[in-house]
């Protein structure tokens, strides 16, 4: 087997793995744990995602690679390319969601609403705390809970994002401004590269 046809067995025997999880525990803390644990052994071998696989765009920009997806949109999994300087906003994912690192860092800074942020509108955040995700450890969040990211390695960075709804189908999604109070829906993710 090749290098792809490896990683595809090893991500479907993963994400095999996932559902099992969630079957059994459910969407908790507890559950998305053990499913960060799967994670970090899936990119346990990092040859299995070798950079050339994972590159940025031509322009030089982030780009996120569809590795799985079920047919009725659950239990996604992506490989998420980020380029120096990549910075997403405090948001939400209105699913389960848990990040581990392939290769590189991610600053991940984590938030609590103290006011509003259930729909669109007035809302104020209060940061908790932050962690860096790289090779070997992750995070893991409920649907509400809330992060921001940012990338400042001067090489291209990889990270497994895996949810519990596909990303282009997370409408209900909330981004936050904190300088302005407020937040509102997060436009829809497209245009997934199968890897």
């Amino acid at each position: 087997m090749n290098i792809k046809q490896t990683r595809d067995q090893a991500v479907a025997e993963t994400m095999q793995s996932i559902r099992g999880i969630e079957k059994e525990m459910g969407v908790n803390y507890p559950a998305l744990k053990q499913i960060r644990t799967e994670l970090i052994s899936l990119t346990a071998d990092q040859n299995l995602f070798p950079a050339k696989d994972f590159p940025l765009d031509p322009t030089g920009g982030d780009v996120i690679y569809r590795l799985s997806e079920d047919n009725d949109h659950r239990f996604a999994l992506y490989g998420s390319v980020g380029s120096e300087g990549k910075s997403v906003s405090p948001h939400n994912h209105s699913t389960w969601a848990v990040i581990v690192g392939v290769y590189g860092d991610e600053v991940n800074q984590f938030y609590q609403c103290t006011s509003g942020g259930k729909e669109p509108g007035p809302a104020t955040l209060e940061q908790t705390g932050s962690f860096t995700v790289r090779h070997g450890n992750g995070v893991v969040f409920m649907p509400d809970d809330i992060h921001a990211i940012q990338t400042d390695d001067e090489v291209p960075t990889l990270h497994l994002h895996a949810y519990g709804l596909a990303l282009d189908q997370l409408s209900d999604r909330l981004m936050f401004d904190t300088a302005a109070g407020t937040c509102a829906r997060m436009p829809l993710m497209r245009g997934f590269i199968s890897a």
